[in-house]
């Protein structure tokens, strides 16, 4: 009897936004289960990373948003302060200062690029906490 494989979760920050939206139909046919979350979400973080394995901050999201929300994750539950975190940046933002443990990604990218960087990414993660994230690469 084969099982099926877990399937991986990727909260989104910014999905409210059209490059949000289009992110999280593009990962989902890579067989994401997506988590959205506004651009300027409300609600204590952790609690908002439910279930999520990595998060992906869309281009420009608000900077103060950002440092706040990258701030909170672990407060409340401690393992969420290692979550891999996936910063998409435009030119503009290129500039930016950088938060340690949080990856950058150019964008635009090819979805097959962004794909290759969050299998990356959760492989970078103690295996305690990966166990059920790998994805069937069957696709």
């Amino acid at each position: 009897m084969q099982h099926e494989q877990p399937t991986t979760i990727v909260a989104i920050l910014g999905s409210d936004t059209v490059v949000g939206r289009t992110l999280s139909l593009l990962l989902e046919g890579y067989g994401y289960q997506i988590t959205l979350l506004d651009s300027y979400p409300t609600g204590i973080v952790d609690q908002l990373l439910d279930g999520a394995h990595l998060l992906i901050l869309i281009p420009r999201v608000d900077e103060d948003v950002r440092e706040a929300f990258l701030g909170a994750m672990g407060k409340s539950i401690p393992q969420r302060a290692s979550m891999p975190v996936i910063a998409l940046s435009t030119p503009v933002e290129e500039g930016l200062p950088e938060k340690e443990g949080v990856q950058s990604v150019p964008w635009p990218c090819k979805t097959k690029v962004l794909v290759d960087r969050i299998e990356a990414a959760l492989l970078d993660v103690p295996a305690a906490s990966t166990a059920a994230t790998t994805r069937d690469r069957t696709r």
